[in-house]
């Protein structure tokens, strides 16, 4: 490798490096330099004609003169690329040309050295798929993560063209990462996926597989409680930074987090507090649309009925021969519980299971009375459908003020 060789990035921040130079979109601040380098260089063993490459760089036609614009920016950034390779003036040598014209066509010049990362990122996936080995494909695949340092060319995001590639890097990036987490299950080693996932999603925060691999690894160190709150902390990631809804996967996960964890039933009290406490945003609360349309039409029910009070109330089953389980009964209990709260609650009321044994509800009515009439409604109802005498439903309510 000589001091000429162009180390190329283009997995996060677009790059061209060696001893001599040092191109970054920062230090050139020409977007449609970098934007030209980059697909010449993406597209390195194929020609692109004139028009290809006038319809990447103005793809809105927005070019007063496009064939003296694209000559004046091969110009800029052939100026550019000569100071990677000085040449001594005594030599009489001039630079290689890295932007090669022909027939109507420009090409990156394959006789440059170059290492560049994102065929680097491809080789590695290649020679581990090859492999047959568990630990050497290991291995391949943790060169290959190494490399991978964010989305392909994210400043040139918008891009049609740059929005396939990425789709396509980021997938891959996703692959290798879930296998190693594989491979490192079969070896038992959970802290190691922990930490994996914990620097890959520091790349991608929105990859959801990625995180139910963390998920799954506090579950077999038997930490479901640290899996309840991750999955907490990516919940609420997902709804009110980015505002999309969990997939079924990442619900599937939380489920298994529910079955795994101790039965302990917090109090009307600490329900209070940790739904007061527990997530203090600050700024606009940012959704999706279906959460905000179900919110705003709570709200709007209440609008109707200003003088209606709001009471947290809290349904806890326990089944009393052992009451430190979550029992098979209890689940069972559980469901019909549900049931019943599903049909016999308000369209302006609602509830949420809280814990493996406790549901949550928010319940308007005029007064006191009226709470309390609507929770008897509740257990009449729930008793009639009650299979198991040794489940206890226990009723707890606070008034929201």
């Amino acid at each position: 490798m000589s001091a000429f060789t162009l180390h190329i990035k283009m997995l996060g921040e677009f790059s061209i490096r060696n001893e001599f130079g040092n191109f970054t979109h920062i230090n050139n601040k020409s977007l449609q330099i970098t934007r030209l380098l980059a697909y010449l260089i993406a597209n390195k063993d194929t020609e692109v004609s004139k028009d290809k490459l006038i319809d990447v760089l103005w793809p809105e036609e927005n070019a007063t003169n496009p064939s003296g614009a694209l000559r004046n920016l091969i110009y800029r950034a052939r100026q550019i690329l000569s100071a990677f390779f000085p040449q001594p003036e005594a030599s009489g040598e001039t630079a290689p040309e890295c932007i090669l014209f022909s027939k109507n066509a420009y090409r990156w010049n394959p006789a440059i050295d170059c290492i560049i990362d994102i065929y680097e990122f491809e080789q590695y996936v290649h020679l581990a798929e090859k492999e047959h080995d568990t630990k050497e494909q290991y291995q391949w695949y943790e060169k290959a993560h190494a490399i991978y340092k964010g989305d392909f060319l994210n400043i040139l995001s918008s891009d049609e063209w740059v929005v396939f590639r990425s789709v396509y890097y980021k997938n891959l990036y996703t692959k290798i990462t879930v296998s190693m987490c594989r491979y490192l299950s079969q070896q038992k080693n959970y802290a190691a996926i922990i930490r994996l996932c914990e620097s890959s999603s520091l790349v991608d925060q929105m990859d959801e597989q990625i995180h139910i691999e963390k998920i799954y690894a506090y579950l077999n160190m038997k930490a479901p409680s640290q899996a309840l709150a991750y999955y907490y902390s990516v919940s609420d990631l997902f709804t009110q930074k980015f505002g999309i809804d969990i997939g079924p996967e990442m619900q599937k996960a939380y489920r298994e987090i529910v079955r795994q964890l101790p039965n302990h039933h917090q109090d009307i009290g600490g329900l209070e507090e940790n739904l007061r406490t527990g997530n203090n945003i600050k700024g606009t609360f940012y959704c999706n649309f279906d959460i905000f349309k179900n919110i705003y039409q709570i709200n709007l029910r209440s609008v109707r009925r200003s003088q209606s009070k709001r009471y947290l109330t809290l349904f806890t089953l326990t089944d009393r021969s052992r009451p430190d389980e979550i029992t098979t009964d209890l689940i069972e209990e559980m469901d019909t519980l549900y049931l019943v709260l599903s049909k016999n609650l308000r369209s302006n009321d609602v509830f949420t299971k809280s814990s493996p044994s406790q549901f949550s509800l928010i319940l308007t009515v005029a007064n006191e009375n009226g709470c309390k009439t609507a929770i008897n409604r509740i257990i009449e109802k729930y008793s009639k459908k009650k299979a198991l005498k040794h489940i206890e439903l226990q009723v707890d309510y606070r008034l929201i003020q």
